[in-house]
């Protein structure tokens, strides 16, 4: 397989190697151990921790270990049990799933049980707490498979490439129409996850023609996480590949002429 830390289009930030390698270290493992020629789409997360990592992993009430306890990862036992209260929702469920994951096998040396309890604002975890989500992003959202599919996206909604890839880095309204209109929904669905965590993967990534930007604005992120937006998606079009935002007059005379 291809080298996780750096893809024909995109890379992570600097100082995420680790948790890059080692989601992808856990993919190749697993791909190797159920003799799959490469990642599927969804990750099947929950499956891979029983089948293919040899992990004990469960689902149920969790409130004799707290109130707000989601998921707990046992790292000597190589245990794993998620909250029946996330399974109602599936991004969050597969997250901490790959979260508690990641607590197994990157914080050995750290502790021996950690719980995860409602999420916390992404700045307020923990270092420890951070590497886990970051790892569960990575390995939910290959870096391969997150190419192929913002490429497919520009294919399938016929947006210039080049010119949608730089625009999506920018803090501009046709950055945000893009983000929130088409890729963070696309993105979401095809890989199983929720919003948050599609928000921090693409946030920790980066172009390689570009490095000195995250992919999605950092001004974005709580916004996009936080609050409905003021942005009127209605007078928004794509034209020549590009999104273009018209005036009211020219959307009067669009409709008008349709």
């Amino acid at each position: 397989m291809a080298k996780p830390h750096q893809g024909r289009i995109f890379e992570p930030k600097s100082g995420l190697l680790r948790s890059e390698q080692a989601a992808w270290k856990c993919i190749e493992r697993c791909c190797a151990k159920l003799k799959l020629d490469g990642p599927p789409m969804p990750i099947p997360i929950d499956e891979w921790i029983e089948t293919a990592l040899d992990i004990r992993f469960g689902v149920g009430d969790l409130s004799h270990l707290g109130d707000d306890v989601l998921g707990a990862a046992f790292v000597r036992d190589r245990e794993i049990l998620v909250s029946d209260r996330v399974l109602s929702n599936n991004g969050r469920f597969r997250f901490t799933c790959a979260h508690e994951l990641g607590h197994v096998l990157l914080h050995q040396k750290h502790a021996a049980v950690f719980h995860e309890t409602h999420e916390l604002p992404y700045l307020e975890a923990t270092q420890l707490e951070r590497q886990a989500d970051r790892f569960a992003a990575a390995v939910l959202m290959p870096l391969r498979l997150m190419e192929r599919a913002v490429i497919a996206i520009c294919r399938d909604e016929a947006l210039d490439i080049e010119h949608c890839l730089t625009e999506m880095m920018m803090p501009t309204v046709e950055s945000e129409w893009l983000w929130r209109a088409i890729f963070l929904p696309r993105l979401t669905r095809q890989f199983g996850v929720s919003k948050t965590a599609a928000v921090i993967r693409c946030g920790d990534m980066r172009l390689i023609s570009n490095p000195s930007r995250s992919f999605l604005p950092l001004r974005f992120r709580d916004e996009l996480l936080e609050r409905a937006t003021d942005l009127d998606l209605r007078f928004i079009r794509i034209i020549d590949g590009r999104p273009v935002v018209l005036s009211r007059t020219a959307e009067r005379t669009t409709c008008a002429d349709g």
